[in-house]
């Protein structure tokens, strides 16, 4: 059996640039970041920014909201542009919990089915949904039994409550219960090969998608398939990780311009420089350069010097 490894959607992360580096690195499929349907049907431009390029596959349009009649018409209108659209039912972050989004839909269950009865209704293609364990306690065999009647074709699953938020330990075994009629993914605490190793092993799932250990690693993509097919995996050195940082800022700069990617490229540089050398000063210069040229350089040097 091949398991699929996935990229998990982040806000503020798993934007274009990111998607294409994490693609490029083994993800099989990303999500974009969470798109708020009803930013989608007022035409935001800012929403629009958030949508897949042209040249994108295998990305899930993942989208939130409260109203089934706002959830529904998104999707309906999404579909007739991507192939896969996916809700958010797990955020759980307060401001999108506080306006009955995201993992507030996990409350209520019936209201749940209800919002995915109708979004089903009206789009077409793939449909999945990325949730969690429950609301306060684990009901994941009701959720993804609600899931699985209403016609959801993937599910992922974060193994944490959505009060839980990312405290604790994520409970992977929690998924095992699953009978999995439809390919299941776990979530949650997965930093690593090894992680993802163990996660397959205690959910029985048929893949895992990777959120915060991504961050400025992606090569963990091909880590964990070589983990999994070959037994073991290769750590890339200081000047392969230049490079791949390099070409996430000129992407960056490509998609977003010079001032925004510097100032994005400030929430990746810790992952690309972790376990290093004097990251920690670097790190600090990092964060006050505003000179792209001056900023190559840097990152040149600093990477260069790791190999000594």
């Amino acid at each position: 059996m091949r398991f699929e490894i996935g990229l998990a959607p982040m806000a503020g992360y798993t934007d274009r640039a990111f998607r294409k580096i994490c693609l490029e690195f083994g993800a099989d499929f990303a999500f974009t970041e969470m798109i708020s349907a009803k930013g989608l049907l007022v035409a935001c431009e800012k929403t629009k920014n958030l949508l897949p390029g042209p040249d994108e596959r295998n990305v899930a349009v993942q989208i939130f909201g409260s109203d089934p009649d706002v959830l529904s018409t998104a999707a309906e209108e999404l579909s007739k542009e991507f192939s896969w659209v996916d809700l958010n039912a797990g955020c759980p972050v307060r401001k999108v919990i506080r306006r009955g989004e995201g993992g507030a839909l996990l409350r209520d269950l019936e209201r749940l089915r209800y919002v995915v009865r109708a979004m089903r209704k009206r789009m077409n293609g793939r449909f999945s949904v990325k949730t969690r364990l429950g609301w306060d306690r684990n009901e994941i065999e009701r959720i993804y039994a609600v899931l699985i009647e209403e016609g959801v074709n993937v599910v992922f699953v974060h193994a944490r409550t959505v009060v839980q938020g990312f405290s604790g330990r994520a409970d992977w075994k929690a998924l095992s219960v699953l009978d999995k009629v439809v390919p299941t993914f776990v979530s949650g605490d997965i930093f690593s090969p090894e992680d993802a190793r163990r996660a397959l092993e205690e959910s029985g799932c048929h893949g895992v998608i990777v959120a915060r250990g991504a961050i400025g690693n992606p090569w963990i993509f091909k880590q964990i398939r070589d983990l999994l097919e070959k037994g073991g995996y290769e750590e890339p050195s200081p000047m392969q990780v230049y490079e791949v940082f390099v070409k996430h800022l000129e992407l960056l700069i490509e998609n977003k311009g010079e001032e925004k990617a510097l100032k994005e490229m400030r929430k990746f540089v810790a992952g690309y420089t972790k376990k290093m050398r004097n990251a920690k000063k670097f790190r600090e210069v990092f964060m006050k350069i505003e000179n792209v040229d001056l900023l190559k350089e840097m990152v040149y040097n600093f990477f260069k010097e790791q190999e000594v």
